[in-house]
């Protein structure tokens, strides 16, 4: 059996930052994003942001542009396509792997948690 050892700071502890939807809106989907910062020495957090989906397209990347565009630039993240053929926004979305550009938000029940796909390192 092999055995593996989680390098330093690898553990997610505490709390992330939370981003409210906008007041008044009616359809909230919250989005559960792994945040890691390789550079900084922090551990990694899950940072929650709320959507209004009534303002936003149909799939997981479309909220995750809102999400950068509207919340917060920081976030960090692989596209190209949109079509489904490229494979640059494969992502774990709700505990499965798949492509962030044809996964609709309405398939994934309860809150959307996306972690980086889990052979992959995080850069950025």
């Amino acid at each position: 059996m092999a055995e593996f050892t989680l390098p330093k700071n690898s553990k997610i502890t505490g709390k992330g930052r939370v981003h409210k939807a906008p007041a008044g809106a009616t359809r909230v989907k919250s989005f559960k994003i792994y945040r890691y910062d390789p550079d900084s020495g922090e551990n990694p957090r899950y940072d929650t942001f709320e959507i209004d989906l009534d303002d936003c397209g149909p799939m997981v990347l479309d909220a995750l542009i809102k999400i950068k565009a509207e919340q917060d630039p920081s976030l960090t993240f692989r596209r190209s396509c949109r079509e489904g053929i490229c494979g640059s926004c494969s992502m774990n979305l709700g505990g499965k792997n798949g492509l962030a550009c044809t996964t609709a938000i309405e398939d994934i029940k309860g809150e959307v948690r996306i972690t980086p796909l889990p052979a992959m390192d995080v850069i950025k």
